[in-house]
């Protein structure tokens, strides 16, 4: 059998989260991690039989659940786990103040099991179209520049779509020129909107100015984002939807799926906003290798994102009567409805 031609590999961790409420039952094994939210993001909008173009190489321990891999298989996607018998999977405690989805914390309670690019090789994941990576600025050019050099020794010289988000942590001052520079390297820079102020050493209220979050993701375009400089900040920036910042384009903002009006609580609908952030760059890149629209890939990102609001940990795949459903939704359904209220015309 012909190995699949792949579309997407996020280079991102699955973790095996353990997340604690007040006076609430623990939950324990929910699946999380930057690689696994952006995959998801991804899956969605490859329906069977382009889901085996979505690669996905996990890392896990000796106590990786059975049924969780089952799980994952039921995706359908080109699926490679890298199993370490000796050492336990990656692990997360996220304890959250309150009830609300709010306030919260996080750390990691086991090693971290990263998918290093090596790991890649002799797969048919290493000639995929398009990678995400969530990195700290000092971390990517190597990691990307290891990967390319794989790819020509595999005899794929041709250079794959990257988006980058930033690891949080490194979105601090001291890092700005450090992710200027990193930013030359990559298709798709895309921090979150409170990321990005703290990168420019500016207060979160900044970050809730739209005319500011524009001009600083536009000084990351003067200073130079892809290799060709003709690369797009994409701003993840919560309730406030997303914006899309391109040297082609006036500065584009989408809304988000779910809408509140100002001042009432939150959409019924939003349960928890963990993951939202990764899965829609997942989306995003399958919506740029289908469109070729920055603004087309936004539409397809902010929906992606959407049904990883709709609960804790993963959604729901099911069966309906023309394909599958996600949550009981039409993925491509959502994606017209999102598209022609935010005034796009409706898919062809």
């Amino acid at each position: 059998m012909e190995e699949p031609s792949i579309s997407f590999v996020s280079l991102g961790l699955v973790v095996l989260d353990e997340i604690r409420f007040p006076n609430q039952e623990l939950l324990t094994d929910v699946l999380g991690g930057s690689g696994a939210y952006a995959t998801l993001g991804a899956r969605l909008f490859l329906r069977p039989p382009l889901s085996h173009t979505l690669g996905w190489m996990i890392h896990t321990g000796n106590d990786f659940p059975k049924l969780m891999e089952d799980r994952l298989k039921s995706w359908d996607a080109t699926l490679i786990v890298e199993r370490e018998s000796d050492k336990p999977s990656t692990r997360g405690l996220l304890e959250y103040k309150d009830t609300s989805f709010g306030p919260k914390h996080f750390k990691y309670t086991t090693p971290i099991l990263t998918v290093h690019d090596s790991n890649l090789k002799n797969t048919p994941l290493l000639t995929s179209k398009a990678y995400h990576y969530l990195e700290p600025p000092q971390d990517i050019q190597t990691r990307l520049a290891s990967l390319l050099a794989l790819r020509r020794e595999a005899g794929a010289p041709e250079r794959p779509f990257i988006i980058w988000e930033p690891a949080p942590y490194s979105c601090q001052p001291e890092n700005l020129q450090a992710s200027l520079d990193a930013a030359h390297v990559v298709d798709v820079l895309s921090p979150n909107h409170l990321e990005l102020a703290a990168l420019f050493g500016e207060s979160p209220s900044a970050a809730l100015d739209k005319a500011r979050i524009e001009s600083l993701a536009r000084r990351f375009l003067k200073s130079g984002v892809g290799p060709d400089g003709k690369g797009t900040v994409v701003v993840r920036a919560g309730e406030h939807g997303s914006v899309v910042v391109a040297r082609d384009i006036p500065p584009t903002w989408l809304p988000p799926f779910y809408t509140s009006a100002p001042g009432r609580e939150q959409h019924s609908k939003i349960v928890d906003a963990t993951g939202a952030g990764n899965a829609f760059l997942g989306a995003y890149a399958i919506g740029y290798l289908h469109t070729g629209s920055v603004v087309e890939a936004g539409c397809y990102g902010t929906v992606g994102g959407s049904f990883a609001l709709e609960q804790v940990g993963m959604p729901e795949k099911s069966d309906g009567e023309d394909g599958e459903l996600w949550n009981g939704a039409d993925v491509l359904g959502r994606l017209r409805e999102y598209r022609e209220s935010v005034g796009l015309a409706a898919l062809g």
